[in-house]
């Protein structure tokens, strides 16, 4: 009776590598995510991080209350709201006959070729955009405490001594806060920066293609779960250690002298 024996490791990693293009693919897509929100995340955060700091009772609060929101939610959770909620207000307005929300099957997409395998990416849909501004908006609420805690690192007395020289206060929220903030938030922001690709697979669960849906993918061609999943994990661990390595050469050349 023969008996086949099992494949090797590295047998079994080089067939995973075989669906490259799915891999190249999925990688793409959650750089796509990923960019988009950390822009997103960066200038909401940075709107929030000052009316917290320096705006009114009002706009505080209401700064104050998001951040606290979405900090105190799961980023799970949120996704799952925002991708139900049109649906469901799209159900009310219909049982009233009212105009609905025009979700519909929209798509944006950029196809390509590499050694004769076709890749094509959903730049944007329904899905995609909803993954895309959940992400920004989870994102905006943690860069916004880590602006406001560079912010506070500047002191009040350096604001109060631009104004005493005849600039506005927004003038010296502009000129003398900001750039240092922005030089000074760079350590405790890398966080944030490094940890948000992680946070993308997440849109896996609404049907967005990244990199961890390709992953599902593969696995039910080779049913190799184990390889799979280890393959992702060094291709996270190899952007996040470069992410992190950028930034801290990144805050060495902007560090402010004797900080």
């Amino acid at each position: 009776m023969m008996f086949q024996g099992s494949p090797s490791p590295i047998t079994e990693f080089f067939s995973v590598l075989g669906y490259w293009d799915h891999i190249l693919a999925g990688f793409l897509m959650t750089m796509w995510l990923y960019m988009w929100a950390l822009i997103i995340g960066f200038f909401l955060g940075l709107t929030l991080a000052i009316l917290r700091q320096y705006a009114g009772w009002f706009l505080s609060r209401i700064a104050t209350g998001y951040i606290e929101l979405i900090r105190g939610t799961p980023l799970l959770a949120q996704l799952l709201l925002f991708y139900f909620l049109p649906f469901s207000i799209n159900a009310i307005l219909e049982a009233q006959d009212l105009p609905f929300i025009p979700i519909g099957r929209w798509s944006f997409s950029v196809s390509f070729m590499i050694l004769d395998r076709d890749i094509t990416i959903i730049l944007l849909n329904h899905r995609t955009l909803i993954g895309i501004l959940t992400l920004g908006l989870n994102s905006a609420a943690y860069q916004a405490e880590y602006l406001r805690g560079a912010m506070t690192s500047v002191g009040t007395g350096q604001l109060l001594a631009a104004q005493s020289l005849g600039m506005s206060r927004i003038a010296g929220i502009r000129y003398i806060v900001l750039p240092q903030t922005l030089r000074r938030v760079i350590p405790a922001w890398s966080n944030e920066a490094a940890y948000l690709p992680k946070y993308t697979v997440v849109v896996y669960i609404i049907g967005v293609t990244e990199l961890f849906a390709e992953a599902h993918y593969i696995v039910s061609q080779l049913f190799l779960s184990l390889t799979t999943y280890i393959v992702v994990a060094l291709i996270f661990l190899v952007l996040i250690t470069l992410i992190s390595k950028g930034l801290d050469i990144v805050h060495k050349r902007t560090a402010i002298p004797g900080l």
